[in-house]
């Protein structure tokens, strides 16, 4: 017999038992949500639930990216990222994906490849991120959300590989989706971490 956490049998089953809004804002909901364990305990956790959210690693040339550098109210700092946006209701990832990244940095792609989908904190979060590969890209007039202050920046892949190891960049979607870029790219940057 296989156990998991907590010594109960594998196969067992948690079981939803409901939830409630403790909290709506115009992105997510929080929520208070009631389960009970295999074991019959019963438990409720806060769990925020987001629309989900696309992100972009936007490939100007061969060794050119896009980055964005916004401030961020919960850090309370500014910082270089990947574009990214939250998806509407019903979006396809694919679809906010392309509106994000003429809004964001004023270029539109004629090719796309998706590269990775990931749960950035499945602790507290239901928000579920899709990362895209965003190739051959042209200009194209770009209009900024309301509460959105970027400044765009072209680097090299060496400068971006830089800005991830030496800290400059510490936005999680962001790292991610560069790593993923590497291994279609068949770059060997692994060799830099100590």
């Amino acid at each position: 017999m296989t156990l998991t956490a907590r010594g109960q049998a594998k196969g067992a089953q948690f079981k939803s038992l409901g939830w409630r809004s403790i909290f709506r804002g115009r992105v997510f909901e929080l929520k208070k949500v009631a389960t009970r364990a295999p074991s019959g305990h019963e438990f409720e956790h806060d769990v925020i639930d987001h629309p989900g959210a696309a992100v972009i690693v936007p490939l100007l040339k061969p060794d050119q990216l896009v980055l964005v550098q916004q401030y961020r109210v919960a850090v309370g700092r500014m910082i270089w990222e990947f574009p990214a946006g939250t998806l509407e209701q019903k979006e396809a990832p694919l679809s906010c994906a392309k509106r994000e990244l003429i809004e964001e940095t004023g270029f539109a792609a004629k090719k796309w490849r998706k590269l990775v989908s990931f749960y950035p904190a499945p602790g507290i979060s239901t928000e579920f991120m899709h990362v895209f590969l965003a190739s051959h890209l042209v200009p194209k007039p770009s209009a900024l959300d309301q509460d959105e202050f970027l400044e765009r920046k072209v680097v090299s892949f060496s400068r971006l590989q830089d800005m991830i190891f030496n800290g400059s960049i510490v936005d999680a979607k962001t790292i991610i989706g560069f790593f993923y870029y590497c291994h279609k790219r068949n770059e060997r940057v692994f060799h830099r971490i100590r």
